[in-house]
């Protein structure tokens, strides 16, 4: 099959979190598989910035947006190591810029144009003989023009109504929603804004669209499949969920052990397996020097990457580690950037705890790769969490999470069983301090046995969580759709 993917984000180009990790992963897995697969995005300033050559294709851009019109071209290149190959939509007015979708904890005010431009650009290249694909897989709301563009203006196109379309939910918080003011945007007739397409309680939902107007929609693990028929995780969209539930499907996300694996991960100062550790300790004392904190074998160290957002439940940690760090027997590293009130939470408490307490207010690939190798236990406890890919590295680099029962979380950590010394990591239900603490408190408790710790390392990195299953599910999802079997 030929499959074209589009995204905001596809690592290494361009990343804020795990979707770019998942389009370059996923992508990368199906072309293993024998398909011919490429990716669209944004050209961002943070492609030039990170030295990736791109060649410009013979296939100008022109399109009027919000009475302006705009120019721009589409570059090609190839992902690195990879026969995967890449498309960027270039326009300096839109995205020669620092960030993705903000900058200064503050959205850009003109992303519904931004990405309007963009997918009315992925339409040309489909409509192009530059890669002709079967399927187009779109991902969360700023793709979502293209199947709702497909199914309207651009119906009763021989070269585009052979397309089959999939979309998947990776968040659904985040709904591309916008005033009602802002719809002529698009470009679309006003005739869509309705309560059976684009209107959402008076307002422009993109996402929506993107639900309606696909042939299938995925999300990125079964329970979250279920969850977003909910009230509490629904967002609420979960009533339009619900309707569109016999074309849903969850399918887990993978990691990506050629990326994510301390036997060959050269960001690592020492290198380590399951079945020789030793490493891991080096990699606890770099990283408690990395971030200035006194260099102690016995000391456990908490970690946590993640994006500074209220769904991940960092006002939790704060909360717990609060009161932990007054017995001064652990220390804790975090790395992240979102909310500055959240940052700022954390930069606070590094200043109170200053031989306790690391933070870096960034995300930085290599500094992600060494917390999850440094660490004795890494923190998780997402308020939800659809799928979550930092848990799954964590299990592979013997760091045990504490993770809340949610999600991708609760498909993928078994918690710990004392009485069978089964388990992978230490679960709780409830989003209380008092929850959380005793998670924390069993995993510490745990620690101080070192033979039954080790185990529990070794369980974890034993469990396979790469690609392999997860293609062949969407493989043959993209089968069944082109068969029209479902």
């Amino acid at each position: 099959m030929r499959i074209l993917f589009v995204a905001a984000e596809a690592s290494p180009f361009a990343k804020t979190g795990g979707l770019g990790d998942v389009t370059a992963s996923l992508a990368k897995a199906l072309t293993l598989r024998g398909h011919e697969v490429a990716v669209v995005l944004p050209k961002y300033l943070m492609v030039d910035r990170a030295g990736h050559r791109t060649e410009p294709i013979d296939l100008p851009l022109l399109f009027r947006i919000d009475n302006e019109e705009r120019t721009g071209w589409i570059h090609r290149a190839q992902f690195p190591g990879s026969e995967v190959g890449a498309y960027f939509v270039v326009n300096d007015h839109y995205y020669n810029r620092n960030g993705i979708y903000h900058e200064n904890g503050k959205d850009y005010p003109d992303n519904l144009a931004r990405f309007t431009f963009f997918c009315r650009a992925v339409i040309q290249l489909l409509r192009s003989d530059e890669f002709m694909p079967e399927i187009v897989h779109c991902h969360d709301w700023q793709t979502a023009l293209v199947p709702t563009y497909l199914k309207t203006v651009d119906r009763g196109d021989p070269e585009l109504d052979r397309l089959k379309t999939v979309f998947t939910i990776h968040n659904l918080a985040y709904q591309g929603f916008f005033p009602r003011d802002q719809f002529m945007v698009t470009g679309l007739p006003w005739g869509h804004f309705n309560p059976e397409e684009l209107e959402f309680y008076g307002d422009l939902n993109l996402l929506k669209g993107g639900i309606i107007y696909s042939d299938f929609i995925t999300t990125v693990s079964e329970r979250y499949a279920a969850e977003m028929m909910t009230p509490e995780y629904g967002c609420g969209m979960e009533s339009i969920v619900h309707a569109n539930r016999h074309r849903i499907v969850g399918i887990l996300n993978g990691a990506d052990y050629d990326v994510w694996n301390p036997s060959t991960d050269a960001y690592l100062p020492e290198r380590y397996t399951s079945e020789d550790l030793s490493g891991k300790a080096a990699c606890k004392a770099a990283l408690q020097a990395e971030f200035g904190l006194p260099v102690s074998a016995n000391t456990p160290l908490l970690g946590t990457v993640s994006r500074f957002d209220d769904h991940k439940g960092l006002d939790l940690i704060h909360e717990a580690l609060d009161l932990l760090l007054l017995d001064g027997e652990i220390q804790f590293v975090i790395l992240g950037e979102g909310k500055p009130e959240l940052e700022r939470m954390f930069t606070e408490m590094r200043s109170r705890f200053p031989r306790q307490v690391g933070v870096f207010v960034a995300y930085d690939e290599e500094k992600a790769h060494r917390i999850q190798a440094g660490a004795d236990i890494f923190l998780m406890p997402s308020r939800y969490e659809p799928c979550g890919l930092a848990q799954l590295h964590a299990m592979k680099y013997g760091t045990p999470p504490v993770v809340r029962q949610a999600g991708g979380l609760a498909d993928t950590v078994r918690d710990y069983n004392d009485a069978q010394r089964d388990g992978h990591g230490f679960v709780f239900s409830q989003m209380e301090p008092k929850d959380f603490m005793q998670a924390i408190g069993r995993a510490l408790a745990l620690y101080r046995d070192k033979t039954a710790w080790t185990a529990l390392q070794r369980r974890a990195m034993a469990r396979d969580f790469s690609w392999t299953r997860s293609a062949e599910k969407y493989e043959n999802l993209y089968q069944r759709v082109l068969e029209g079997s479902i």
